[in-house]
């Protein structure tokens, strides 16, 4: 059974305790994940007193989200782009369930290049594109109702000039063991193209302790399959949906949870 919306009232009140530098990317954020809900879909759900992993937390809506709304008790939010996580953690700050994390997910524990977009904060990534980001967003837009020249001149100059900055990335496991995480109630994951390397991050040992996802996945080369097949060999039972607004993108969401 699906998630109901919560509607513009809740994503306001939600919005009111969150500080961002472009009321327009939050607006669209809140949208997605408070509005529809976008992570708590076909089954997926977050009560009182789990533990969510964010990754890929951006400024926070998704943090303040599960501790506000859904009453998890401990929310560890990681974002490895430091203008971006300097917003979140401002943000969670209010919120004692919530704790941010400087670095991000993924196969290896290293230091990496990221790119970030000022512009565009929520688009910044280890596999950025501006041509090709720019095009999926655009396509977002119109799919929204927007005209393409309406759409065209809403990203004027957002994807322009990216900063690569260095960040620090690490593995989910070696989280679970320096957290002392025993229970994952759900494993969020929206991280722009490196949804794979956070799965591949996770060892065997590990995934018993994982009740469900939801994953973002932009779905090139076989990926978002390639995820499915993953998870189902753990044990978990996968659906995949599209929203209409990501219509003509290779953006899919992909639900798991344990059979």
């Amino acid at each position: 059974m699906e998630q109901q919306p919560l509607g513009a009232d809740r994503a306001e009140a939600v919005g009111s305790l969150l500080h961002h530098h472009d009321r327009s990317q939050l607006l669209f954020q809140l949208s997605e994940i408070v509005g529809r809900r976008s992570y708590l879909q076909h089954g997926i759900d977050v009560g009182e007193g789990d533990v969510v992993l964010d990754v890929g937390a951006n400024v926070g809506v998704s943090a303040v989200f599960f501790a506000a709304e859904c009453g998890a008790a401990v929310v560890h939010s990681f974002e490895p782009v430091r203008p971006i996580y300097d917003l979140l953690r401002r943000n969670v700050r209010p919120f004692p369930s919530c704790t941010p994390h400087a670095y991000g997910l993924s196969s290896s524990s290293r230091q990496a290049s990221i790119t970030y977009y000022p512009g565009a904060d929520a688009m910044s990534g280890l596999h950025a594109n501006p041509d090709r980001d720019r095009e999926m967003v655009r396509l977002a837009l119109v799919n929204r109702g927007l005209t393409e020249e309406e759409a065209d001149s809403a990203l004027e100059g957002r994807h322009d000039d990216p900063l690569e900055m260095s960040c620090e990335l690490r593995t989910l496991s070696s989280v679970l063991r320096e957290e002392a995480i025993a229970q994952v109630d759900l494993l969020k994951i929206d991280v722009e193209r490196a949804e794979l390397e956070v799965i591949e991050g996770v060892g065997e040992t590990d995934w018993p302790r994982i009740r469900q996802l939801a994953v973002e996945v932009h779905d090139e080369d076989g990926r978002c399959a390639a995820i499915a097949g993953a998870l189902a060999d753990r044990g978990f039972t996968v659906t995949t949906d599209q929203d209409p607004t990501m219509r003509r993108t290779d953006v899919r969401m992909l639900y798991a949870a344990r059979a």
